[in-house]
């Protein structure tokens, strides 16, 4: 933990999003080393904050126990995600949020991320059930993660086009993080939380 721990502002949602080994996960580490933990809940998705969204998250990783029809496979993470909501919405008021992946995961690997093959529904069904679970809570900020570091073979083709595609459609601020070291990484990223008045001075 810092000695002088940075506070970020009340009320505010910050999201790290995007592929897989783009070092999303080493930054979020970072940050949580550096941010006020009184100030600050940190949570994944859709893993959540119940023994319920936690046993489904664990269930959807593991090879023998995932559902095989890969729309059941996105209901499952949705089931998480309006689980958690409520929830999110309640520590986003008490103090700051950081997420770890937001609803942007979901269209990016379950729509962008399928290609020609689908889901079986139309793209429209899909995306409007999942903004409207999405819908009580709103980013302040989305720090996208698209230039990976090692292949992952989550990262199929669409994927990161798909994240793409929806940072240009939304109105929520979004840096998109470049290929650079990690301690470069954090102070751009901590740089931007000051620029846009998401840390307290």
């Amino acid at each position: 933990m810092s000695p002088n721990p940075l506070v970020l502002a009340q009320g505010s949602v910050v999201v790290f999003e995007g592929l897989d080994k783009a070092g999303k996960s080493t930054q979020l580490s970072r940050m949580r080393q550096v941010v006020d933990p009184a100030s600050t809940t940190f949570v994944h998705m859709p893993s959540g904050f119940s023994g319920f969204t936690g046993g489904v998250y664990a269930l959807l990783e593991a090879q023998d126990t995932r559902p095989t029809d890969p729309l059941a496979r996105q209901l499952a993470h949705l089931a998480c995600h309006s689980e958690s909501v409520p929830t999110l919405v309640r520590k986003a008021k008490s103090g700051a949020l950081v997420l770890d992946r937001w609803w942007w995961s979901t269209l990016a690997y379950g729509w962008y991320g399928r290609g020609e093959v689908g889901l079986g529904i139309d793209e429209r069904t899909f995306r409007t059930l999942t903004e409207a679970i999405w819908a009580p809570l709103s980013a302040d900020l989305v720090f996208l993660f698209r230039h990976t570091y090692e292949a992952d073979s989550n990262n199929v083709d669409g994927v990161s086009t798909g994240y793409q595609t929806i940072a240009d459609q939304g109105p929520t601020a979004v840096i998109h993080v470049p290929a650079l070291g990690e301690e470069e990484t954090h102070e751009l990223l901590v740089g931007e939380l000051r620029r846009l008045g998401l840390i307290v001075e």
